[in-house]
């Protein structure tokens, strides 16, 4: 592999793909999120201040429900969270809200994880088992082939990146990188640390819920303020593999003379 070629690899390899932006990183998408954020906090504000109504959430008659199924409680859990990965691409935010409720933070973020984890790892499994082979035929033998290379050298930054940013319902994405060439240990790995965060920000503002909901709103804010930093950084990382790939393509055209054809010092 050239020096080039190196410096391409990974992530800008991606960003430098094609002429359009990806959904994850237009910024009318991340204006949305955070024009819709403003919007629920000056709800909020409306809500208690202006008209003084009293926003509070009782979780104990729900926590007693949860508690009714005992040991089964928690596994019954991490199965419907682990299917609707594989059956129901939902969102999962709301179920993590629940989570927190039902188990406070720490519980609630351990049976998230591996249920999103076990569905993740179920998905990416019968995408490779029954979808694999059939990629060429759908898509094209040098288009299955190149987007092999990516999954291979950008495959687990993409994945993280797709996690850190859930503008998107992530349920589809195991299944696409069951089809390609990356391999399951890294996808299981950068899909987990990925999650980490988010999930953990979602079951802790569930468990605030029951406490105080400005608590539940401030991790909110936490987790906008990540999407905006992160997609600022991912059209940062953007713009230079762009303006790379320009002068690396300026570099390689010779110059031409005034007749048109390239200058003796030119290569030909």
């Amino acid at each position: 592999m050239s020096k080039t070629e190196r410096r391409l690899s990974g992530i800008d390899a991606l960003l430098e793909e094609g002429e359009e932006t990806p959904l994850l990183l237009q910024r009318r998408t991340i204006a949305a999120i955070v024009v819709g954020f403003l919007l629920l906090v000056a709800g909020y504000a409306t809500a208690t201040e202006v008209l003084g109504l009293q926003l509070e959430i009782d979780p104990e008659p729900f926590r007693d429900w949860v508690a009714q199924w005992g040991f089964w409680g928690p596994i019954v859990y991490v199965l419907v969270l682990a299917a609707s990965v594989l059956f129901a691409p939902i969102p999962n935010v709301p179920i993590f809200i629940a989570a927190g409720l039902a188990w406070g933070p720490v519980l609630g973020t351990i049976y998230s994880m591996a249920g999103m984890t076990l569905g993740s790892a179920a998905a990416f499994w019968v995408a490779r088992r029954f979808g694999r082979r059939h990629l060429p035929r759908l898509i094209g033998r040098k288009a299955a082939e190149r987007l092999d290379r990516l999954a291979i050298d950008a495959g687990g930054q993409v994945i993280f990146w797709a996690r850190m940013l859930p503008v998107v319902n992530f349920d589809l994405i195991s299944f696409v990188a069951g089809l390609t060439a990356i391999d399951f240990r890294r996808f299981v790995v950068a899909s987990f640390l990925g999650m980490l965060v988010p999930t953990s920000l979602a079951v802790v503002a569930g468990d605030s819920l029951g406490r105080d909901i400005r608590i539940t709103l401030a991790l909110g804010g936490v987790w906008v303020a990540g999407i905006v930093a992160s997609a600022a950084y991912l059209w940062r990382r953007r713009r230079k593999s762009l303006a790379r790939a320009a002068r690396a393509s300026g570099a390689q055209r010779p110059e031409l003379g005034a007749s048109g054809e390239p200058s003796s010092g030119a290569p030909r």
